[in-house]
């Protein structure tokens, strides 16, 4: 490990070029609407809406209320779950040379930033310096 900056750099280079080039590749699509299956059963998207709708009409009715601020609350939650549920990835095709290089910058990169963040330095090499 002569020149650990420099290493550190290509490392973090490729490192970043490669988690770019796969974050580029990949679609992301959003099915809400269809449905959110949970265990089998379908509730339908409009539902998940159900609790939220009902924290905002209490709050409004009773601002002091602890229930209606957690019905609120839990509203919002199952809002985002069911968004979040229902988030699909897609690569489209791409060649096998692609996924290789892609993955050869991810590995390599994180290999090199490990490599001069996580090992020590002996005394022979603190010699050379």
């Amino acid at each position: 490990m002569k020149n650990q900056p420099a290493m550190f750099l290509v490392g973090l280079v490729m490192l970043v070029a490669g988690l770019f080039w796969l974050t580029s590749m990949v679609q992301v699509t959003v099915g809400w609407g269809a449905g959110l299956n949970i265990g089998g059963a379908t509730i339908p998207s409009g539902v998940t809406l159900v609790p939220l709708i009902s924290g905002i009409l209490w709050v409004f009715f009773n601002p002091k209320s602890v229930g209606a601020k957690l019905l609120l609350i839990i509203g919002v939650v199952v809002l985002i779950v069911s968004i979040l549920m229902t988030i699909r990835f897609q690569m489209p095709r791409v060649s096998l040379f692609e996924i290789i290089m892609v993955f050869i910058g991810i590995a390599g990169g994180a290999g090199l930033v490990s490599r001069v963040l996580f090992v020590k330095c002996t005394k022979s090499d603190e010699e050379k310096r």
